[in-house]
């Protein structure tokens, strides 16, 4: 029987260290998708119709209110439509195209959520420099 413990969920294949896993999700994800939280909040009120305001922290930690939180230890089962006993139907049925912002405490998960994200073939993804604590400020 399948367990959630069993995945592997290594933020970047082959990465040797969290600096080395930040480089290659920040490369997938491309400059242009990592946004400070002023030009953050513009794309989530531009969007307010179809985006998933996601935050990848660990349950019980503080939060930007509206978020939909999924830690990152659980994405890689919530974000595959093909799990149907463990995928968060808010992620994985969601529309290739539709835009998702990730966030978390101070904005590393999120870039590594979202290269989980896009390497899952969502195509519309961006993450919030700084992350809740940037956004707060």
């Amino acid at each position: 029987m399948f367990g959630m413990c069993t995945a592997d969920t290594r933020p970047a294949e082959g990465a040797t260290s969290f600096m080395e896993a930040m480089a290659a999700a920040e490369q997938t994800i491309g400059k242009e998708n990592m946004l400070e939280p002023k030009a953050a909040k513009a794309f989530l009120e531009a969007n307010k119709a179809k985006i998933l305001f996601l935050d990848v922290q660990d349950p019980g930690s503080e939060s930007v209110p509206g978020t939909h939180s999924a830690s990152l230890g659980t994405l890689p089962f919530k974000a595959d439509a093909a799990m149907a006993d463990f995928k968060d139907p808010k992620i994985a049925d969601r529309p290739k195209e539709d835009p998702i912002l990730v966030t978390c405490a101070l904005g590393g998960q999120a870039k590594l959520a979202a290269k989980l994200l896009i390497d899952y073939g969502f195509k519309n993804v961006k993450t919030v420099e700084g992350g809740c604590i940037a956004w707060k400020a």
